[in-house]
């Protein structure tokens, strides 16, 4: 090989290896942001939270932050309530939650809903809450009277 097939074969390897940085540049920018954490809301209601009722069953949905950022193939969070008198059930993608807050719940009580993800590879683990308060007992509607004799 002479020194001009040299020189062109050595500028050849040369851009092959801006070419490589460049790609894996492009790579890094498609790939969506690290998972970090999850915003949760409560469907249908998308503003501030008013106290629940004992009895309601609110639907809350997590998404996951920051904005782009995608849940690891498998990795299904689970849902815990800060109340024990409140059954949470979680749809298959883990992304879902509703809570049931007992009947017997404490008037003026702050419950927190609080969502986590297994770890990630670099050992972050992503969680997510929302707290909001116990509303007024619902009112029993009039569904019928009782007439007594009183004289």
């Amino acid at each position: 090989m002479d020194k001009k097939e040299f020189n062109l074969l050595k500028d050849l390897i040369h851009l092959e290896e801006k070419t490589l940085k460049l790609l894996e540049k492009i790579f890094h920018l498609l790939q969506p942001p690290q998972l970090t954490g999850f915003y949760i809301s409560q469907l249908e209601f998308n503003m501030a939270l008013t106290p629940l009722d004992p009895g309601a069953s609110p639907v809350f949905t997590a998404t996951p932050t920051p904005a782009g950022a995608v849940l690891p193939a498998g990795n299904v969070p689970s849902w815990t309530s800060s109340d024990p008198t409140v059954t949470v059930a979680v749809d298959p993608t883990g992304l879902i939650c509703t809570a049931t807050i007992a009947t017997t719940a404490t008037v003026g009580a702050s419950i927190t809903l609080t969502i986590t993800a297994a770890a990630l590879a670099d050992g972050t683990i992503p969680t997510g809450s929302i707290t909001f308060q116990v509303g007024a007992a619902p009112v029993q509607e009039v569904t019928g009277f009782t007439i007594a004799q009183t004289s």
